[in-house]
């Protein structure tokens, strides 16, 4: 399961609904970890289709529409979090985000957010 640590304002304005995206920036850290969830819930593909698959999402305007499953959002490293279901990952411009940076950056879209502290 993916986990994503969260400063307070972003888990704030996850859990109240007013956002509905997560941003990390394109590294093979998240590429690795996106991947290997896909191949989580895809067992019967071949794990290296699925990196070929989160590699091509490291282009600007990519996404991954199928399946990536629950994910965490922790607040920091403390014991809170949320759970939500992973809908989309796309890749897009850093600038456009709340990281505001000149790089591609992985646009995690969340649904059913919920509250399990």
């Amino acid at each position: 399961m993916l986990t994503f640590p969260l400063k307070k304002e972003w888990y704030e304005k996850i859990r109240s609904g007013e956002k509905t995206v997560e941003y990390r920036e394109v590294k093979p850290y998240w590429t690795k970890r996106i991947a290997a969830e896909i191949a989580r819930n895809y067992p019967n593909e071949n794990k290296k289709y699925c990196l070929a698959m989160t590699s091509i999402a490291s282009r600007i305007g990519s996404s991954i529409e199928f399946k990536v499953g629950e994910c965490r959002l922790r607040l920091g490293y403390t014991d809170r979090y949320l759970s939500a279901t992973v809908s989309k990952i796309e890749t897009v411009d850093g600038k456009c985000t709340d990281l505001r940076i000149d790089k591609p950056v992985y646009a995690i879209h969340l649904q059913d957010v919920k509250v399990t502290e």
